[in-house]
């Protein structure tokens, strides 16, 4: 027992030291980024460019079955997962390419295959890792721990994020601006001109994939714990999932689910950049309340997780995120001082539904079935949302005037994924969670804690 403690402890350790470095390569080189946005704007990308880059997150979600496959006939998933990571994120350094291909829409789709190619790769260890952590993490912690863990990796990706979009930033610096004042005192002014942006962005790919890469020497140190079956035919198939009545219905919430979120999902950073005209450091600070949010909120919902289950705090972050949805009809380049409040509540929402879709499907798998569980659960999931990011490109409406507010074809796109969102609480209601406890219970615990500390607080 001591030596089982001692190896989950190095295990968390390993992790979230490993985690920093896959954390800070996801905040500079990952889809949905600033960075990849501005990248794909500077390449002159059209709406159903950004529809297709932001359904390649989804679609690379399928790559998890591959996973399965090429796992199936191994009890060890060390070296397949840190091979498949290496390739995924190497891969990114050929981001270079688009940027001497004259032909816009040449240098758009290379620079979409390499992002394919390696969302792909990634998915498929991060499908052999989802099994590794599991075989290593006991379930009654890790709503705790994944939260840990999180709170510390966007910590990382807050501070580099922020440092490189000042950076990419002084490339549009204008003339009587204290960053010019800046560049004239350390004589940079002809490195910094506008022309030379995308190159900058370039190197700030360069550095991340260099550091994600570094960060695959600790990923190699972690424990394994050698599965004493091999994922065989016998043992279970890819479509075994889909027997069980439970796992159908929450897969049928997440298809819904993913469904509404995709909606509109391709145009949040494009609209900050094109229609606010927010600059890299106002969508970064955007980013950085969002956030703290995100890492104040962590450790609470993983406690909340561990006590009510995964069902009851989605359908709070279900209507949590139909809201923040909703806000954005009401932004202006001239109006949207309240975006940092919604960032505020955008980041409370997603770190419980983050941790949700982390620790959900785990909790109703059957020991030993994490990973194909798992994995056909992101593909249901991933390719829904795919198709939905493709429709909102494809589809893409025109300006809308409703009720005395002029509404942008991607506030017409969020104001249908605010409503859809809210209907989600329909397929969550039916799934059930062996562990968990009912949403109603939940209330009337929370109201009588709530009760009991006024009653002290008065007395």
């Amino acid at each position: 027992m001591k030596n089982k403690n001692s190896m989950i402890r190095r295990s968390m350790k390993i992790s979230i030291e490993e985690g920093a470095f896959a954390q800070v390569f996801s905040s500079l080189v990952s889809i949905g980024n600033s960075f990849i946005t501005k990248y794909a704007i500077l390449l002159k990308a059209s709406p159903i460019h950004f529809s297709i880059i932001s359904s390649i997150s989804q679609l690379s979600q399928l790559f998890q079955l591959v996973g399965i496959l090429i796992s199936r006939n191994t009890n060890q998933l060390k070296k397949k997962t840190v091979f498949y990571a290496f390739v995924g994120r190497a891969i990114n350094l050929l981001l270079f390419i688009p940027l001497f291909i004259f032909n816009p829409a040449l240098s758009l789709g290379i620079f979409i295959f390499i992002l394919l190619l390696s969302a792909g790769m990634q998915n498929i260890s991060g499908n052999m890792w989802t099994a590794w952590i599991a075989d290593l993490i006991p379930k009654n912690i890790r709503g705790r721990f994944f939260s840990k863990r999180m709170q510390i990796l966007m910590f990382y990706g807050l501070i580099i994020g922020y440092f490189f979009s000042f950076i990419i930033d002084l490339f549009e610096t204008s003339s009587n601006s204290w960053k010019a004042v800046l560049l004239n005192k350390l004589n940079l002014v002809s490195v910094f001109k506008t022309q030379y942006q995308a190159y900058g962005l370039y190197i700030v790919f360069f550095i991340g994939t260099l550091i994600g890469l570094y960060g695959l020497k600790l990923l190699n140190k972690q424990p394994e714990r050698i599965r004493k079956e091999k994922f065989h035919e016998d043992n279970g198939s890819i479509l075994e999932p889909l027997k069980n009545s439970n796992f159908r219905k929450l897969a049928f919430f997440n298809l819904w689910w993913m469904f509404a979120i995709g909606i509109g999902a391709p145009f949040w950073g494009p609209f900050m950049m094109k229609k606010l005209h927010m600059s890299m450091l106002e969508i970064q600070l955007y980013s950085t309340i969002q956030t703290v949010s995100m890492l104040v909120a962590f450790r609470w919902w993983g406690k909340f997780i561990d006590r009510f289950g995964n069902r009851t705090t989605m359908k709070i972050c279900v209507f949590m995120g139909s809201l923040n949805a909703f806000i954005w009809i009401f932004f202006k380049p001239d109006a949207y001082a309240f975006i940092w409040f919604e960032s505020i509540l955008a980041g409370f929402m997603w770190s419980g539904a983050n941790l949700v879709t982390m620790n959900f499907v785990l909790s109703v798998s059957p020991k030993g079935k994490e990973q194909i569980w798992s994995g056909v659960y992101s593909s249901i999931g991933g390719l829904m949302m795919m198709s939905t990011m493709l429709l909102s490109g494809l589809f893409y409406p025109s300006s809308l005037d409703i009720l005395g507010l002029k509404l942008e074809p991607e506030q017409v796109l969020f104001g249908i994924t605010a409503l859809l969102r809210m209907t989600a609480e329909i397929p969550l209601h039916f799934v059930k969670e062996p562990s968990g406890i009912p949403f109603r219970k939940t209330i009337r615990i929370i109201h009588l804690s709530l009760l009991r500390r006024m009653g002290k607080f008065i007395g």
